[in-house]
């Protein structure tokens, strides 16, 4: 194979000025149908170009029998036919001067030694006419800038500024739906496939000088240039977070990527050392590659590994406390004048150390004074607070169940007492808004009608955001419902991270810490 020892285009393949689709076709289903109706939903307005020699017009665009009947520039080419036919194409794309190709076929180096045959002439060509190709065998790219969905599969991503990777395009588009949900904006996405003339190295130095990304994840199987993608590696971690899904960990999982990409996966152990050399942080599943790509993204780095945590009740301090150890984290052990600021106005019975239980306090400026108190305090690092920030469908669910549905049930079976129990319910209402001022030393006082409005989301995100941006201190919300109509949805998509477990966050946190130890690291050395 010949060395590829041309200068890359990445601009034109982020921002192209005009796509052709080679196999563009009006079948459904079949990719030349997915890619170009997948460009128009992502909103692509460069000029979209259909190829097929047997069609007038594809999705009612004209069609052009070959590239070379074209005419003007093409800054990409989308490859959508059979395996055997790629090579044509490319010497096609090589004469009207193309630099970018996204060969979708399959068929190449992961199934034999056929495969890999037709796989080193498509390279060759391409990296003699210094052409950059993605795949073959990929599901495509996605890049913010240009709103270009060039994607296999109907994914339009939340805009931002994570920067994605990933060896399998199908993972990496599943990944990105994922993200959708948990609030995760992304700058790119190159499903390399299975990198006939390009290796994770290129990508990842892009990425690292691209200025709309500021954090990179990636999904590994393989790496041919090991050396090479740690020096890159090592330069780009001191200034912006990568963070890695190795597969291929074991003996099984190594001959499922032989079988999935080609690539040789090596001994895990070797690799995980050398990524933590790099600064690189490990991800140990799918869920948690998408988790610390939403926490990195949102959250600031904090200075050190001290959490302060505000819980509920006091289960769930212990759930995360548990993790600590696993996770390199410390419970800051709190001041004297905050534990007597907290004293202020929680009752007698609360915890008084770290985690701080405050006790089914349904008083919300309660929650934001503890809240307020922990990240103020030097001895924090970072906070996780559980069971405290539930926004308006939690309200509405509750009322339902606390108000609504007893009052239909005495409705239904007790119709002699329905004016007693409206009338405790009117007298409670009122109780709670004349006596809301007084303080209970022992208690929560009760639900204050007069703080609806510190209940809302909106109230929640801009508390967190302001305190983040005042204290530079990442804060972890634990909001169990993560549903695309909850609070925790909306605080996501608000720039607001949230963990649906008190071990995913404190399994967040220990990352976060560890990144901080790199930075730390870099600038001791320089």
């Amino acid at each position: 194979m010949q060395e590829n020892n041309f200068t890359r285009d990445f601009d034109r393949l982020f921002n192209p000025r005009s796509v052709a689709v080679v196999g563009a076709s009006n079948m459904l289903g079949k990719w030349g149908f997915n890619m170009p109706m997948n460009l128009i939903g992502g909103g692509y307005r460069g000029d979209l170009l259909m190829v097929n020699p047997r069609e007038e017009r594809v999705l009612g665009f004209p069609a052009y029998p070959t590239l070379k009947d074209i005419k003007g520039e093409i800054d990409l080419v989308v490859v959508a036919i059979p395996a055997r036919k790629v090579a044509d194409v490319l010497s096609e794309a090589a004469e009207k001067g193309v630099r970018n190709a996204i060969v979708v076929s399959s068929n190449f180096g992961e199934v034999g030694e056929e495969g890999a045959r037709m796989e080193r002439k498509v390279a060759d060509i391409a990296n003699q006419a210094g052409i950059t190709i993605v795949g073959p065998n990929t599901m495509g790219i996605y890049s913010k800038t240009s709103s270009l969905c060039c994607l296999g599969a109907p994914v339009f991503p939340l805009e931002g500024g994570v920067g994605f990777v990933s060896q399998s395009g199908n993972l990496g588009v599943q990944l990105m739906t994922w993200g959708y949900r948990k609030g995760v904006g992304f700058s790119r996405f190159v499903g390399s496939g299975n990198a006939a003339n390009t290796d994770i190295s290129d990508w990842l130095e892009y990425l690292g000088g691209d200025p709309e990304t500021d954090t990179i994840i990636l999904y590994i199987e393989g790496i041919k240039d090991g050396r090479r993608f740690l020096e890159v590696a090592r330069r780009i971690t001191p200034h912006k977070p990568v963070i890695a899904l190795k597969a291929g960990k074991g003996q099984q999982g190594e001959r499922a990527v032989l079988s999935h990409s080609g690539s040789l996966a090596g001994p895990f152990e070797l690799f995980q050392g050398a990524m933590e050399q790099a600064g690189i942080i490990e991800a140990e599943t799918t869920e948690e590659l998408v988790d610390l790509a939403a926490a990195f993204s949102a959250l600031p780095i904090p200075r050190g590994s001290r959490v302060g945590v505000m819980t509920l009740g006091g289960g769930w301090g212990v759930a995360a406390a548990d993790s600590f150890d696993r996770e390199g984290l410390e419970l800051a052990v709190l001041p004297r004048d905050v534990i007597s600021e907290l004293d202020k106005f929680l009752p007698s019975f609360w915890s008084r150390r770290n985690p701080v239980d405050i006790v089914g306090n349904v008083q919300r400026k309660n929650h934001y004074r503890v809240m307020d108190a922990l990240a103020t305090c030097d001895e924090v690092d970072i906070l996780i607070t559980m069971g405290t920030l539930m926004g308006r469908d939690f309200w509405l669910e509750n009322m339902f169940k606390t108000s609504v549905r007893p009052f239909l049930n005495m409705l239904r079976y007790r119709i002699a007492m329905l004016p007693f129990f409206q009338l405790s319910i009117w007298k409670g209402f009122r109780d709670s808004v004349t006596r809301r001022g007084e303080h209970n030393p022992e208690g929560s006082g009760g639900i204050n009608p007069g703080e609806a409005w510190q209940w809302t989301d909106t109230a929640i995100i801009h508390r967190i955001k302001r305190l983040m941006q005042q204290e530079r201190k990442p804060i972890i919300a634990v909001a169990v419902n993560e549903g695309e109509s909850s609070a925790s949805f909306r605080m996501r998509k608000a720039g607001v991270f949230t963990a649906s477990t008190p071990e995913r966050a404190a399994r967040v946190a220990g990352k976060l810490a560890r990144y901080s130890r790199v930075l730390s690291n870099h600038n001791t050395s320089t």
